[in-house]
């Protein structure tokens, strides 16, 4: 060849992929050892050195040619074993290079042979921005294929039209006889099937016992979202719900979702509209959106529900995904109703067991708690009711029945149920214990239950009360010290048939606090009786300018152990006078007898002169910019409350119309309501909305 010597031409025909298979005889006349080694390098097969014989050169073409033909067929045999394989085949080097691979790995994923040698990162492995979890398995797998010598490892890889994939590769480390470097024999196997239908069948399992243990409709919507959307690594799923009325409606349905809280009317106008048009759609069946979106619709209690999967573009939504989808949809629809079934009767439950425990509204200046010890019980064996008898006096009643549960709540509704009755009749609390004694010694499980009976005169807060075994009362007084109602004590009920019981007097000073509870608030292990009581009474008196509903919680939390309550607990507060609650027609009349009604409530709450004029004065003027700005006309109404703790006394005027601004009057002063009423009172607040215009003082009460 011209300008070619022997060697450079010989590699020539090794570089092209036409003539790299073709035998070489080098024919020379350079004759020694360095010179046929150098040809040899050059890619000969063999070196032949000037002169020869025929027969010599004859002898040695027939032998390269048949080892040429040997190697051929080697080359084509073990070529055609390769493609043949089922699984994909690759063969890497030391450096980590993948330099062989046959068809059934283009086909798994995508990447010919025409880009070998592929080094690492390769372009099959899944991003760390896109895929970090993928990235961090696919990381570690190859670690381990470079580290052993033999093994299998799954995971995760991207094709090479984007989407993810599962592979199984099996590996095995020998050794090339010729040079000695150290290669990696492997095997890949699609498993990306098998891998979701694992995770699936996990899910269904997960889902299962998800909706098994959802105690609420809520709960149960909640959870099966956040399942589905682990299930397809979705971006979002939205739970959207019609009930009712709403199910024909324009207006918007409720919607849950698994990321940030959104509003239905955030969402954009496309996909409210593609959401909205699953109701027309047969139940039970997915549809597919673009882009990468799946939806479906199924029975909700009282309407219809439709779930919403923001899919991954890269995982593909398949016709498995979908006949699983409605798999998981049908158990939801079935535990769906189930759990609404539940509720209904759990209510209706609930709304017995508390009709047990006494009225759920309760007279002006009581608050009350109740715990109980077994769940799902929402009663036990203590009770506490309030009764307004005839002569506005009031019956006040804690008991205790001994245990806790269903068998102790039987046995509690009776004996509530029989002293409401009894003290119904005016008698007294010795009466009506004495009554309860010949009751509670024929109920099985009655005996030995503990009462503490009280008559209380609102209007005096004079109270005569009467105890079968029970802890004592608490008396929190304004000044920070505390009296027991340990009077008028005897036996637990039905102990001691025919004991005489006798009553105890006691009157409540103006904005005292009384608490009654059961022994489950102050009875600890290894800690006397004693003790506990001192502790609650305590806790009373740290709450003396705690308004009564927002006390009784507080000492609920404040005295609860830290396992929680161990035994049922009900606990009883009343705190003298209790609030005044008026309601009157917005007329310039009905002033005069509100004053006159104000006026005799803050004599009971032990007001300074001065500090009862300036309250008289401040609701006069609220009541009066009421009429005045507010709820002048017919049929409107001003509301004004007044309550009282130890320190402080809060007032409250409210109307239910638009504020407008008066007419000025010449020679007439006005406009000094709001000033007169911040001088007076320690604190005013306004707030005006368009259903009205509420006003909030609080007076400081001077020790």
């Amino acid at each position: 060849m011209p300008a070619l010597g022997g060697f450079e031409l010989v590699a020539a025909l090794r570089a092209d992929p036409r003539t790299a298979q073709v035998p070489v005889l080098l024919l020379s006349a350079r004759a020694g050892p360095e010179a046929a080694v150098a040809g040899l390098d050059a890619g000969a097969e063999d070196y032949l050195i000037k002169p020869f014989s025929a027969a010599d050169l004859l002898a040695r073409v027939r032998g390269n040619l048949q080892l040429a033909s040997m190697r051929s067929h080697h080359a084509r045999w073990r070529a055609a074993l390769i493609s043949s394989l089922q699984d994909a085949f690759f063969v890497m080097d030391d450096t980590g290079a993948v330099i062989e691979i046959n068809e059934a790995f283009t086909e798994v994923l995508g990447f010919g042979p025409e880009a070998l040698p592929y080094y690492p990162p390769y372009p099959w492995w899944p991003g760390s921005d896109a895929y970090p979890e993928a990235h961090h398995r696919t990381d570690g797998a190859f670690a381990q294929l470079v580290a052993q010598n033999r093994g299998k490892v799954v995971a995760p890889f991207i094709h090479r039209d984007g989407h993810l994939l599962w592979a199984a590769a099996t590996f095995s480390e020998l050794h090339d006889r010729e040079t000695g470097r150290r290669l990696v024999v492997g095997t890949l196997r699609d498993v990306t099937a098998e891998h979701y239908a694992g995770q699936r069948e996990a899910a269904l399992a997960a889902m299962g016992i998800l909706l098994s243990r959802a105690d609420s409709v809520e709960g149960a919507v909640g959870g099966a979202i956040r399942e589905l959307q682990k299930l397809w690594r979705a971006r979002r799923v939205l739970a959207v719900s019609w009930n009712g009325p709403a199910l024909a409606s324009t207006g918007p349905p409720d919607l849950v979702s698994t990321g940030p809280p959104v509003q239905w009317l955030d969402l954009p106008d496309g996909q409210r509209d593609a959401i909205a048009g699953l109701r027309d759609q047969p139940l039970l069946q997915p549809t597919d959106y673009d882009p990468a979106a799946a939806g479906i619709a199924l029975d909700y209690p009282d309407g219809l529900l439709a779930l919403w999967i923001e899919l991954d573009a890269a995982i593909p939504f398949t016709a498995e995904d979908r006949s699983l989808l409605a798999v998981l949809c049908g158990y939801l629809a079935q535990a769906l109703r189930r759990i609404y079934a539940s509720d209904q009767q759990r209510e209706t439950a609930l709304a017995l067991q508390r009709a047990f425990l006494g009225p759920a509204m309760l007279p002006p200046g009581f608050a009350a708690c109740y715990e109980p010890a077994a769940a799902p019980l929402e009663i036990g064996g203590d009770w506490y009711d309030v009764v307004e008898l005839p002569d506005g006096r009031i019956g006040i009643v804690v008991g205790d029945c001994v245990g806790h549960a269903l068998q102790s709540a039987t046995v509690m509704g009776q004996l509530r149920s029989a002293c409401r009755a009894v003290l119904l009749q005016e008698t007294s609390p010795a009466q009506t214990l004495a009554a309860m004694d010949r009751f509670a010694a024929v109920i099985p499980g009655g005996m030995c239950s503990t009462v503490f009976c009280g008559i209380l005169d609102p209007r005096t807060g004079h109270l005569i009360y009467s105890s079968a075994g029970h802890p004592p009362g608490i008396v929190a007084q304004p000044d920070g010290r505390t009296e027991l109602l340990d009077q008028g004590r005897s036996a637990a009920l039905a102990v001691r048939p025919g004991t005489l019981r006798r009553d105890a007097e006691s009157t409540l000073r103006p904005r005292a606090t009384l608490m009654l509870y059961t022994d489950g608030l102050v009875e600890r292990r290894r800690r006397g009786l004693d003790a506990g009581i001192a502790q609650a009474a305590a806790t009373l008196v740290a709450g003396n300018s705690v308004p009564v509903p927002d006390l009784a919680t507080q000492i609920m939390a404040g005295l609860a152990p830290p396992g929680g309550y161990e035994d049922d607990v009900a606990l009883l507060l009343y705190r003298y006078p209790g609030p005044l609650e008026l309601t009157f027609p917005a007329d310039l009349d009905q002033f005069a007898p509100v004053r006159a009604s104000l006026r005799q409530w803050l004599s009971r709450c032990d007001l300074s002169v001065r500090a009862a004029q300036d309250v008289l004065v401040a609701a006069g003027e609220a009541c009066a910019n009421a009429f005045e700005h507010g709820s002048a006309g017919a049929g409107q109404q001003i509301a004004l409350t007044a309550a009282v703790t130890a320190t402080d006394l809060y007032l409250t005027v409210s109307d239910s119309g638009r504020w407008k601004d008066s007419v000025p009057v010449p020679g007439r002063y006005r406009g000094h309501g709001i000033p007169l009423m911040r001088a007076l009172m320690s604190q005013v607040t306004i707030t005006t909305t368009d259903g009205g215009t509420t006003v909030h003082m609080r007076l400081r009460i001077a020790p």
